[in-house]
């Protein structure tokens, strides 16, 4: 039998407000959000989500084990990226075309994100599906994602036949969060309370977000989606964190255990300098709005297709350096 101290990616704290993020429902506050958004959309967006992106690329230039002998596919997202954000800016003089594939791409990430956490726990503990826990729970929540955007995407209220259809869809895809919970409480163990109450956390907020969106409450999907939004980022950085703590013992010399030794204060200022860059860059009265949109855009498409290349554990080299080998 497993230690329930063992069952935790770092440990109890660490992983109730860092990874299970469970004071995301305090956003549900009535008072805390208007019909535009939340009291911490300027945070959120600044000193969160922001850095978590560009963090990304800090890494890989100064880690050589995240690269791993791949530094040309590396350079390649990047340029492709680049290539891909300057010719739609070529082609029509905005960003606008864009919006549709971030969107789409940064579901599918976010969906994937949460799997590969989920995966992390599973590798601790027994229990649960393991096809339902990487395609099950990804298809759950990009389908919530790609749904809740709906008038954005496309206008289900001028349809009465898809309107009809995706609400009734709605209730089916709920079968899929339903049977990951109930596969992970079969057999049940004390040791999986750690990867329980991060996909319980997980779960209750999009079948929340979800069930917002089919009940028309826009005051509540937005709530939802700032929710959703700060769990991804912040679940982010804080398993670069966990990682950058035991790079301090383990994987090659270098830069990179030079920073890990110091990366409290190394991400603290990362993050206060990006993001308070990111609110000056983005006053128009600056001239630099443009610019800054384009850089993001690229930083965004890099991060989503770089961290589908350096976190896979089914890496040795990965699942060691994040304590589940």
């Amino acid at each position: 039998m497993v230690s329930p101290l063992k069952s935790w990616v770092v440990s109890a704290p660490f992983d109730l407000l860092l990874l299970s993020n469970l004071c995301w429902p305090l956003l549900l506050i009535p008072g805390l959000s208007t019909s535009t958004d939340t009291v911490v959309d300027f945070w959120q967006i600044y000193y969160v989500t922001l850095p978590h992106r560009w963090i990304t690329l800090f890494l890989v230039i100064a880690d050589p084990d995240r690269r791993d002998d791949r530094n040309g596919l590396v350079v390649s997202m990047a340029l492709i990226s680049a290539g891909l954000v300057g010719g739609a800016y070529w082609g029509s003089g905005v960003f606008l075309c864009l919006g549709l594939i971030d969107y789409i791409w940064n579901g599918w990430h976010f969906a994937s994100q949460h799997s590969g956490v989920l995966r992390i726990y599973s590798r601790k503990v027994t229990g649960g599906s393991v096809w339902l826990e990487r395609w099950g729970l990804r298809g759950f929540l990009f389908y919530v994602i790609v749904r809740t955007s709906s008038s954005m995407l496309w206008n289900l209220e001028s349809n009465a036949v898809a309107n009809a259809a995706t609400r009734i869809l709605d209730w089916v895809v709920l079968t899929i969060p339903v049977s990951i919970v109930a596969t992970n409480l079969l057999g049940w163990q004390r040791e999986r309370w750690p990867k329980f109450m991060y996909l319980a956390s997980v779960v209750v907020l999009y079948t929340g977000y979800l069930l917002a969106s089919h009940f028309k409450l826009p005051r509540f999907v937005l709530c939802f989606a700032t929710a959703a939004a700060l769990f991804h980022a912040v679940e982010y950085l804080a398993i670069v964190s966990h990682y950058a703590k035991r790079r301090e013992s383990i994987g090659s010399d270098g830069l990179m255990r030079k920073i890990a030794a110091h990366w409290m204060l190394v991400l603290s200022v990362f993050i206060l300098t990006l993001g308070t860059l990111g609110v000056w860059a983005s006053s128009p009265s600056h001239g630099y709005e443009t610019l800054w949109q384009g850089a993001n855009l690229w930083a965004a498409f890099t991060h989503y297709a770089l961290d589908g290349v350096i976190w896979k554990l089914r890496r040795p080299e990965t699942a060691r350096a994040l304590g589940v080998a």
